[in-house]
């Protein structure tokens, strides 16, 4: 078993790149990887929710709503850390661009789009490097999701837990399944930390 903390998984990201992989291509393989496995879960289309934050967390979420797309899934998107994405989010919202029943709404949306329910939430918000309390605003989205119905996953780690520590903030998102990339972080296995993780899914996505 792997496991890895914040600061490991970016030595082992930069390490794999270096090596001749590209950021690009570990965020893919990462969004397939996790794709995949909510496919073969939900093996009938429906309609996903995928809520966003500005870096590459929210970028893997974007191309998990293009697999799902593509295997005939409606996918609302909903970015609710601001806007100026990073980079490579920039570079999949636009590969979003165009794609039939895909929707990008509006954060103050969702309370109204969540009463009519969705088949699967994405928390796509915060990454492996959050630590301290969430923002007003985005406990107050997590807050949403967690009284919402539908299978919850989380990329990664769930939005408000610290991937090092396990300490998490109250508002902290709730999944039933959480995709650990590349290796397990050490919340996942904490006590305190898997009370918010769910089941922990841990993917190959191209790194050592």
């Amino acid at each position: 078993m792997k496991i890895y903390t914040s600061q490991q998984m970016r030595e082992r990201e930069q390490a794999a790149v270096d090596k001749g992989a590209t950021f690009e291509g570990l965020m893919e393989n990462a969004g397939q990887a996790a794709a995949a496995d909510l496919l073969r879960r939900l093996p009938e289309a429906g309609h996903a929710l995928i809520v966003c934050g500005k870096g590459n967390n929210g970028s893997d979420g974007l191309v998990i709503a293009r697999v799902l797309q593509a295997a005939g899934w409606c996918a609302d998107i909903a970015f609710v850390a601001g806007s100026g994405l990073s980079e490579l989010a920039e570079l999949n919202r636009r590969r979003l661009q165009g794609l039939a029943n895909i929707e990008i709404i509006a954060a103050d949306e969702l309370e109204g789009r969540l009463k009519s329910g969705y088949t699967l939430i994405i928390d796509g918000i915060f990454g492996t490097g959050f630590t301290g309390a969430l923002p007003a605003n985005i406990a107050a989205v997590c807050r949403l999701l967690n009284r919402s119905d539908g299978l919850k996953a989380a990329l990664d780690i769930p939005t408000g837990l610290n991937c090092d520590s396990g300490t998490a903030d109250k508002d902290t998102f709730r999944a039933d399944i959480t995709y650990a990339f590349a290796a397990y972080k050490p919340a996942h296995l904490r006590e305190a930390g898997r009370a918010y993780c769910g089941e922990t899914v841990c993917l190959d996505i191209g790194i050592d």
